[in-house]
């Protein structure tokens, strides 16, 4: 057996410059140490623009299940079908429907995606107004895992009215999401530099004739040799090892081969298209799955779409006018122009496409079994937010809020929940799940403004 250390070491390098990040394996930890190490929770935030078709205004209520209480997997498969929300129905147990919750913060399409992640009082000049204070995901991160930065990601197109306003860090600076999977994929898998030093060993990977799991594979059987690893550790490896290979090829099978500079510059003109914001939000959402099940980051935010989302999404085989025109019912971003035909149903409709893009992150999440038991999306806590509430008037009241996961059993889920109250309260929950406490160890309940909210949402606390 090979006497290589691999001591605390959390990654192995290959040809090519490659790196590989490893799982926390019990065997390279102090006994006392592991022992005492808590459980890792982690949290996705998915944030969607131009709010949803839930009972406002003269709009139907095309959105929530009909009752409050227990959510039942039968129930949105039968008289709740069209809802919405039953897009999540193989997901029953493991949701939290919260209605209510209200932006104190919120200034339409510039303030209300700063308050989905933040809850903090706005500053400066509209369409660039920014929070006194972080996002959720940035001070999770800060406090579990220092030095670790969230993944922040964005689909769409940028240079709109306004794009990043999602993400934030110490003081309300904004953080800026990438757009591009592959980019992603290659900072999180090492290959960022490969593109120029080995292009030739890219195009094998990116054409699948080689896994990045290749280029480490000397390493990986020393570290496999070793005896003192147990079966827990090994299950740790196989899970992680087939997180890459999978994410290869699903970013090589949904992007087509993507092998040299040339290559990449015209995907990054096909990730900004319409015809793929289905297939590019997915990937960041597997981005998101791979990112957690290989330790690469513990949060992560996604925004889908600018501040104003003009995605023009095909529905019933046409494609569309742009999504913020159909949540305005008329052809313009303002207040006058020529009716859409059919607007509130086409809206509902791509409520229930994020309502998938949703589903198919549990999906990524439930199928990733933890060598401890249970799947990340058991220890986890997920978030799905609307920037607004409602198409006309685009208000910032009642605001959509969807949970998945029990973050190791520490919420209460297959509920839903009408809970009066600003929407800071949802922040304090999640930032308490996934493990933060002040500094007496007591929940965290005055995130954002202390003037906003107190407490956690009480009814969904286990």
């Amino acid at each position: 057996m090979s006497r290589k250390s691999f001591g605390r070491r959390r990654f192995l390098k290959g040809m090519g410059g490659a790196v590989l990040g490893l799982p926390a394996l019990d065997a390279f930890q102090p006994r006392a140490r592991a022992a005492a190490t808590p459980p890792k929770i982690y949290s996705a935030l998915m944030m969607q623009q131009n709010g949803s078709i839930q009972g406002h205004g003269n709009d139907p209520q095309l959105y929530w299940p009909t009752n409050l209480g227990p959510i039942s997997a039968a129930d949105m498969a039968g008289v709740d079908a069209g809802q919405t929300t039953s897009e999540l129905k193989d997901y029953a147990s493991k949701l939290i429907f919260l209605r209510k919750q209200d932006f104190k913060f919120s200034s339409n399409h510039d303030g209300g995606p700063v308050a989905c992640a933040t809850g903090a009082p706005v500053s400066g000049p509209s369409p660039r107004q920014l929070p006194n204070a972080p996002s959720a995901d940035f001070f999770i991160a800060s406090k579990m895992t220092p030095g670790l930065e969230p993944l922040t990601l964005y689909a769409g197109k940028k240079g709109t009215y306004r794009d990043d306003a999602f993400s934030f860090s110490t003081g309300g600076m904004l953080r800026v999401g990438d757009n591009n999977p592959w980019n992603v994929y290659q900072r999180l898998s090492g290959l960022e530099g490969m593109a120029q030093a080995d292009p030739a060993l890219l195009q094998k990977i990116a054409t699948r004739r080689l896994s990045v799991n290749d280029l480490v594979r000397a390493d990986l059987n020393d570290l496999l040799a070793r005896k003192e690893l147990s079966q827990a550790d090994r299950n740790r490896l196989d899970q992680h090892l087939t997180s890459v290979r999978e994410m290869e090829i699903n970013m090589t099978t949904t992007l087509g081969p993507m092998i040299d500079t040339a290559a990449m510059q015209a995907v990054d003109g096909m990730q900004t298209t319409d015809a793929n914001m289905i297939a590019v939000v997915q990937m960041q959402l597997d981005l998101i799955a791979f990112a957690f099940a290989t330790d690469r980051a513990r949060t992560a935010t996604l925004q889908v779409g600018g501040c104003n989302d003009h995605t023009m999404y095909t529905i019933n085989g046409k494609q569309q006018p742009p999504y913020h025109f159909i949540s305005h019912r008329i052809m313009t971003d303002g207040g006058s122009g020529a009716p859409i035909a059919d607007a509130i149903n086409l809206h509902h409709e791509i409520d229930k496409i994020h309502a998938r893009y949703f589903k198919h992150l549990l999906d990524r999440l439930s199928a990733i079994n933890l060598p401890t038991g249970g799947t990340l999306l058991d220890s986890s806590v997920n978030l799905w937010v609307n920037s607004i509430a409602d198409g006309p008037p685009h208000s910032g009241k009642d605001v959509p809020h969807t949970l998945a996961g029990s973050a190791g059993g520490f919420l209460k889920t297959g509920l839903h929940v009408s809970s009066p109250g600003f929407a800071n309260r949802v922040l304090n929950t999640i930032i308490t799940a996934c493990g933060v406490r002040k500094a007496d160890g007591s929940p965290i309940d005055n995130f954002g403004d202390p003037s906003a909210a107190q407490g956690l949402i009480s009814e969904i606390v286990a």
